[in-house]
């Protein structure tokens, strides 16, 4: 039998848990479109939609901290419920990490990518090629683009 207290208390529970199921459902669909700008190069989009994402993280926080529960076993609508959440919950956060891992190894290919070609203007002049395109040992520093 559940108290009064135990069914306050399990109520919280499950309101916690749909919040924290809504908060996720919009992470997930912000790394989505973080997908999307990083596929795109679309690098100010990508920027502007970081401080959302940030504030649905620190509300996930919030909304875990001071999470009471009882001792006093729920009725099985209240079992039920939870257990769904949870389960719903998990392939959630699978999903968005899942998104977060794929935009994290987009991202480091793309730098490296960029720093690959960089690299000849950085390399410290060690060789290159003159006008005739015969080796030489300094690198030219003016960039022909053909304009």
């Amino acid at each position: 039998m559940t108290t009064e207290t135990g069914r306050d208390a399990y109520t919280m529970v499950i309101e916690r848990l749909e919040r924290e199921k809504d908060l996720v459902t919009r992470l997930t669909e912000l790394l989505r479109k973080e997908l999307d700008f990083i596929s795109s190069q679309d690098v100010e989009s990508l920027e502007e939609s970081m401080p959302e994402k940030h504030q649905i993280l620190r509300e996930i926080a919030e909304n875990r901290q001071e999470f009471h529960t009882t001792d006093e076993r729920p009725v099985p609508e209240f079992a039920e419920k939870i257990r769904g959440l949870q389960q719903d919950l998990v392939m959630l956060w699978r999903k968005a990490s899942g998104y977060n891992d794929l935009s994290k190894s987009l991202v480091t290919s793309r730098l490296q990518e960029i720093g690959r070609q960089l690299e000849v203007f950085f390399s410290g002049g060690e060789s290159g090629y003159d006008r005739q395109g015969k080796k030489s040992k300094g690198v030219s520093l003016t960039v022909n683009t053909g304009v």
